[in-house]
């Protein structure tokens, strides 16, 4: 039986390239991890990202990304929310992130609060819906639409 979860289940259990996720959602889930990664090793992700944002003709929005790594790894307590830059699957993290944006980017401002704040602590999950709207409207603009996918839609949580 395809339940929701299930649904969201297997999403997260597919490779992100034989996934075949669009363009959108690979540099969401490849700034997300650039960004965690240089905060461990100790590097500046300014240069790497610099190339990302000519590519796709985003304005700096780096302290969007920033801001979300941080809040990520204040906000839960999850273990691995965000992959390595060479991981082959979706972390938790990194659906839940592409979820809101999908979510805000198609105007269910509510919808998208209540996800972040089923797996974040209230405070982060406030304060990265905000910073989604923010992340969301520059993408949107820039032509980066995260598609409408059904899992995006599932409701789903770790419990």
């Amino acid at each position: 039986m395809n339940t929701k979860n299930n649904i969201a289940k297997e999403f997260m259990k597919k490779s992100i390239f034989s996934f075949d996720l669009d363009n959108s959602e690979v540099m969401i889930v490849w700034s997300l991890r650039h960004w965690a990664s240089c905060s461990v090793t100790g590097e500046n992700p300014q240069e790497l990202f610099k190339l990302c944002r000519e590519q796709h003709q985003l304005p700096d929005i780096s302290v969007l990304i920033e801001e979300v790594v941080y809040g990520i790894a204040a906000g839960t307590e999850e273990k691995g929310p965000i992959g390595s830059e060479l991981c082959d699957h979706v972390h938790y993290g990194e659906f839940k992130i592409l979820e809101a944006l999908c979510m805000l980017q198609n105007d269910k401002f509510d919808e998208a609060q209540l996800s972040l704040n089923g797996w974040l602590k209230p405070e982060q999950g406030r304060s990265l819906h905000k910073i989604l709207n923010a992340f969301a409207a520059i993408l949107e603009k820039s032509n980066l639409i995260i598609p409408t996918r059904r899992q995006y839609h599932s409701n789903w949580s770790t419990h």
